[in-house]
């Protein structure tokens, strides 16, 4: 099995994806407008006691408070006079926050701290964490910037994702500086826009719909266009193994949290239901952030938990519309990173590329967006970053908000 990790970087912006036999199978994403604080450790000051929630809420420097249950304290600390409002202790973020409210924490030493100030003390590095997870070094990591491959090198060498010297070796770094359209030659620009729709095509005909809510994620398996010669039960065996396969990727691959609901279609025979929670349990395995498989129902239905290990895919790259908040679609820099992409690759080829709208007027580069994207963009990091790649300066146009998407004129 051959694998590669390509990494594809803009100021603000981080992406890194795993290919196995070219199928996306492992993925992260850092924004530095959605920073990822679990891992983090801190000098915090209690600001309140919740006696009734058994915990107290910690001032870290974030927007939030931080939540810390008080069995996350050590008994030293809770002895004698216990905690009191005012002193300082040193705690670490178990969990990213959600919905307005502050990340877990879990206190890290057993005394508390005097004359200390709210501080972070030691800060995690999610790359070297996303690569140690992996396993196995791949043949080959393709990076799009040089900063970023000097940084993978010095986690490598200096074993920070806990990797061999021998394996160390044998990985070929390889800088793309010349490849903004790395992800897109890859299919995974393709594959990262599929992550983000309700429907996911099954190879047998089948089908999945994969609805996320606030309070819980609701997954539907159809049977579609599949058949089999050997009746309905075999028919919805298959159709329920070749499903779990393709449940236990999407979760990972779009870091869904939370309940999550998987309606299965109805097995008669007890002896199809034991082989699909054998199938799906065996596709967890390979998830790295724990979960917990509930028995299936008798009617199909199939309960599970998997714990929330940062942002989701959709909280990263999208943002809620409509009423209620119900709805998503692309946040003002996904559509920015996306529309400076395009234009490099543009200009880069010289010529004109298959897009969302591109001129070939020579009028000098120009990126026509909506007035929330133009507004993100005016003094973005991201944007100067690819004004130096391409040695010119983008002009950027306010479009009508209803006119969807971009146009690259260079």
């Amino acid at each position: 099995m051959s694998a590669l990790i390509c990494i594809d970087y803009l100021p603000g912006l981080l992406r890194a994806a795993r290919l196995e036999d070219d199928h996306l199978e492992d993925m992260l994403i850092l924004r530095d407008d959605r920073p990822v604080y679990v891992g983090n450790h801190y000098d915090g000051r209690l600001i309140s006691l919740d006696r009734g929630l058994d915990a107290a809420f910690v001032d870290i420097g974030l927007d939030q408070p931080g939540f810390l249950p008080m069995g996350e304290v050590a008994r030293s600390l809770k002895a004698d006079k216990g905690l009191s409002e005012g002193d300082y202790l040193r705690v670490e973020v178990t969990r990213e926050g959600a919905d307005g409210k502050g990340v877990r924490l879990r206190a890290r030493g057993d005394v508390a701290l005097s004359g200390k100030k709210v501080s972070l003390v030691q800060a995690r590095d999610p790359l070297a964490d996303w690569l140690g997870r992996q396993g196995t070094l791949p043949e080959e990591i393709l990076v799009t910037d040089a900063g970023v491959l000097r940084h993978l090198r010095r986690l490598l060498a200096e074993n920070e994702s806990g990797f061999s010297p021998e394996e160390v070796a044998r990985c070929n770094h390889c800088l793309q500086a010349d490849k903004p359209d790395l992800f897109e030659t890859m299919g995974l620009e393709e594959a990262l826009e599929n992550l983000l729709q309700v429907d996911v095509p099954l190879p047998s005909g089948g089908s999945l719909i994969i609805e996320q809510g606030r309070s819980l994620t609701a997954i539907d398996v159809n049977k579609g266009t599949m058949q089999h010669n050997g009746g309905s039960e075999i028919l919805h065996l298959l159709l329920c193994q070749e499903a779990s396969v393709e449940i236990a990727r999407q979760l990972r691959l779009r870091n869904i949290a939370g309940r999550i609901l998987v309606d299965f279609p109805y097995l008669k025979a007890p002896e199809s239901r034991k082989k699909l929670q054998a199938c799906l349990k065996d596709a967890l395995k390979r998830d790295p952030v724990s979960h917990k498989l509930f028995p299936l129902y008798l009617s199909g239905l199939q309960e599970l938990t998997r714990k929330r290990a940062g942002r989701s895919l959709q909280e990263l790259l999208l943002c809620p519309v409509g009423i209620g908040g119900l709805g998503h679609e692309p946040d003002a820099m996904t559509v920015g990173y996306a529309a400076l992409r395009r234009l490099w690759c543009s200009c880069a080829s010289g010529g004109q590329r298959r897009g969302s709208e591109i001129s070939g007027a020579n009028t000098g580069p120009e990126l026509g967006v909506a007035a929330d994207v133009a507004l993100a963009l005016e003094e973005s990091a991201a944007r100067f970053y690819v004004e130096e790649r391409i040695g010119r300066k983008i002009k950027i146009e306010s479009r009508p908000a209803e006119v969807e998407g971009f146009t690259v004129n260079i």
